[in-house]
């Protein structure tokens, strides 16, 4: 089986299937590499959530 091309194209086919941290259990998984999973969520592994700060107004 061929993780990176199923995964990519589950990952294509919209977030309701696989999520970007669903993509990172792959990782943790040995499924796929932390560069193909750049290139499946165009992100850097490990994943991170955005923070937001708030300076006022």
């Amino acid at each position: 089986m061929d993780w990176f091309k199923n995964i990519q194209t589950i990952y294509g086919w919209g977030r309701q299937y696989y999520t970007n941290a669903d993509v990172a259990r792959f990782v943790v998984l040995n499924r796929i590499t932390e560069e193909q999973y750049k290139e499946i969520t165009g992100l850097i592994y490990p994943a991170t959530e955005p923070v937001v700060i708030d300076l006022g107004s």
